[in-house]
């Protein structure tokens, strides 16, 4: 019996891998990258899509979100963790994968409201700090409101898209972080563009109307606009803007539902409010 028990040992040393009690999880939103590897899940990180930013686990392998499945299986997931919007858009690639025994869960971005619970979802399952990662959550949120109490409250408009002008919605996260460091949201009663979109119409006409109560020009830039300080000037209407303060701040600090963009865009905010240049202003 002992002899067989030893036999049975080596079979399991040999053909088990070392690794077995550790998920391998593959993200293809940048939203729940930024969050995993806050909570500390890095270790079980083992690709990205091909949008998540460059300094995140740089050592990691890129996923294009056009991939066939035979990509993501060769990398051996346990789990791929998505969004409703990319599953629905590629919904043969997500059952090979269901099929092929890998976990896929779809989860949204959260509002700020419901980050807490998004967090502990998130936590749950990847067997990740749920109430650490909130406490984290608090102590960011609670440290940029106290630096915010020393701000002069600066009328602030942000421009989400160039095309038609576009700004954030009143409840969207970015909203949400600019009053949280301090400034007064000029567009708090922009229209969003359909019901629950954290894009709302705005328009020229409205920012040259408001041009002189208005402090900063806030442009997000990223993927959603390609706009910066520079493209700026050269707009016709830009001149009834020149007792304005223009500046950047990329679209993944200030709109993009993640520990890593509140703490980098509620910094960044409460920089640009206290009055201290940026590289990107001008």
């Amino acid at each position: 019996m002992a002899r067989f028990a030893g036999i049975i040992l080596l079979l399991t040393m040999i053909f088990s891998p070392a690794d077995a009690g550790t998920l391998r999880v593959i993200s293809l939103y940048p939203g729940h990258s930024d969050n995993i590897a806050a909570m500390g899940g890095g270790e079980i990180l083992v690709a990205l899509s091909e949008n998540d930013d460059v300094d995140l686990l740089p050592e990691l392998p890129r996923v294009p979100l056009r991939s066939g499945a035979e990509r993501i299986l060769a990398l051996r997931p346990d789990v791929v963790i998505t969004r409703p919007f990319a599953e629905r858009a590629s919904p043969n690639l997500y059952d090979v994968l269901r099929r092929s025994g890998v976990k896929v869960v779809s989860i949204d971005p959260p509002s700020w409201d419901d980050f807490p619970e998004y967090l502990r979802k998130l936590a749950e399952t990847l067997n990740l700090d749920a109430e650490g990662a909130i406490f984290r959550l608090n102590s960011i949120r609670d440290e940029i409101s106290r630096k915010a109490e020393t701000s002069n409250r600066p009328r602030v408009f942000l421009e989400a898209t160039s095309r038609e002008l576009h700004t954030c919605s009143p409840d969207s996260w970015a909203a949400r972080l600019i009053e949280l460091s301090g400034g007064v949201n000029i567009a708090g009663d922009a229209v969003p563009l359909r019901n629950g979109s954290a894009i709302a119409s705005w328009g020229v006409e409205r920012v040259i109307k408001n041009a002189e109560s208005l402090d900063i020009y806030i442009i997000q830039t990223g993927a959603m606009n390609t706009s910066t300080t520079e493209s700026f000037r050269a707009r016709e209407w830009a001149g009834a803007l020149r007792n304005v303060k223009v500046c950047e701040i990329p679209e993944r600090y200030i709109s993009r539902p993640s520990l890593l963009g509140l703490e980098r865009g509620g910094r960044e905010l409460l920089r640009i409010f206290s009055g201290e240049e940026s590289e990107n202003a001008r």
